[in-house]
């Protein structure tokens, strides 16, 4: 489910990943100078620190697939949650998983969004038993509905952790919501990046020309159904297209399940698809809120 971003906690995981890799640590000079509100708006990055013998120059942002992607997340949180915590607690080792549109909860407030939900549970409760089990790993076999009441199409389906010691798994005994979009997402990332590239590309610049520093850009995605790394990378690359002001390194920092995971998209020549440094765990509880955000 989509939620709010952690800038200060997703930089954080960045720096002590390329500590660790580097076998370096930084010094105790970092600051966030558009905390700060540096007189020069150019200098307003999120965060510059030395690591080793090298100043390195921060930006983060949030990235959605599309606009009001966060916001469709929320409201969609605000219908799914009663849904779901009346199937919180099953007995058994199953997942649910209720695949939905992500404007599924769009137009619905009131009588109306009580209404919806209430037949929406009613038709998971009455016909969930028709779904077929498939073991997880398997490919699914779902139960596709219009259900009376609901005025949007979903997909029910159900797996099994039976061949997990004790049959348990952390996803057992819930009721997941994932979601699908219509129409070219991928092409609405793009655009979501080249304004991101346009709005923070320009400042890690200015600190690279003026400081001599190492620029880093950090993404930061929190969306488990429409978004992954490969699509982010290959988005990014037709979004930095032409630029002469392309970061040293870019990361995505994933935040949507703990533990976090930090993956480098670009450094020192090597990309997403020839460096094995990938989904690097991070306990969000171990970091520190360099920012105000």
């Amino acid at each position: 489910m989509p939620r709010r971003f952690n800038e200060g906690k997703a930089l954080d995981a960045v720096i002590r990943h390329i500590e660790q890799r580097d076998g370096i640590r930084r010094a105790g000079d970092g600051r966030s100078p558009d905390d700060a509100a540096d007189p020069d708006p150019q200098r307003r990055v999120d965060y510059v620190v030395t690591l080793g013998a090298r100043l390195y120059a921060f930006e983060h942002t949030g990235i959605e697939p599309f606009d009001k992607f966060i916001e469709m997340g929320e409201h969609n949180r605000a219908f799914f949650q009663p849904i779901i915590d009346r199937f919180k607690g099953r007995p058994g080792s199953e997942s649910w998983e209720l695949m939905v549109p992500i404007g599924a909860s769009t137009g619905l407030s009131g009588r109306q969004l009580r209404a919806v939900q209430k037949a929406l549970g009613d038709w998971i409760e009455a016909n969930v038993p028709a779904v077929p089990v498939t073991r997880y790993g398997d490919r699914y076999q779902p139960l596709s509905r219009l259900a009376p009441g609901t005025p949007f199409e979903f997909e029910l389906y159900r797996r099994s952790f039976d061949f997990l010691p004790g049959g348990h798994s952390e996803l057992s005994n819930q009721l997941h919501i994932l979601y699908f979009a219509s129409g070219d997402v991928q092409s609405a990332r793009v655009v979501r990046l080249e304004k991101t590239c346009d709005d923070k590309l320009p400042k890690l610049g200015y600190w690279k020309r003026s400081d001599g520093a190492k620029t880093v850009l950090v993404l930061e995605e929190n969306d488990i159904s429409l978004t992954n790394h490969q699509r982010v990378f290959d988005a990014l690359t037709d979004a930095e297209a032409g630029r002469t002001d392309i970061p040293d390194e870019v990361y995505v920092v994933g935040t949507s399940i703990e533990p976090w995971h930090v993956t480098c998209l670009r450094r020192d020549g090597k990309t997403y698809y020839d460096d094995g440094e990938r989904f690097h765990e991070v306990d969000p509880k171990t970091l520190t809120q360099l920012t105000k955000r």
